[in-house]
């Protein structure tokens, strides 16, 4: 009994396998290797409470730098709506982006979201 158990169950991988060989279902969607590219460049935004010009670089490897200096932390969270990168003092920045462009930054630290737009790199 215990051979025809697994006999039935080997037939019924086989089966199952061949089948979705054969006339293969919806296959499930693979993220984009390149959601660091929709948020990657260079970004600014002023902070209207000093009338202050920020600049924002993203890297392709999710490395950021505000105004030139380097933001240590960690990206917790990245798909195509949204960038989510924790400092070391445990505030969120959150890089929001509608069809692939970022259009904001929320900065936990001030409570704040500023627009974004994109800037030359020769004038950071």
């Amino acid at each position: 009994m215990g051979l025809m158990r697994f006999g039935k169950r080997r037939s019924h991988l086989i089966g199952s396998f061949l089948a979705k060989i054969i006339r293969p279902g919806k296959q499930k969607q693979q993220p984009s290797n390149n959601l660091a590219g929709i948020f990657a460049g260079n970004w600014q935004f002023v902070d209207e409470n000093n009338s202050r010009i920020h600049h924002l670089h993203i890297s392709l490897d999710l490395s950021i730098s505000l105004d030139g200096r380097s933001l240590p932390g960690s990206v917790l969270n990245l798909n195509e709506k949204e960038l989510v990168f924790l400092d070391t003092y445990g505030y969120h920045l959150r890089i929001d982006a509608i069809d692939e462009h970022p259009i904001s930054v929320y900065d936990e630290a001030d409570d704040r979201v500023y627009q974004l737009t994109p800037c030359d790199s020769t004038n950071l």
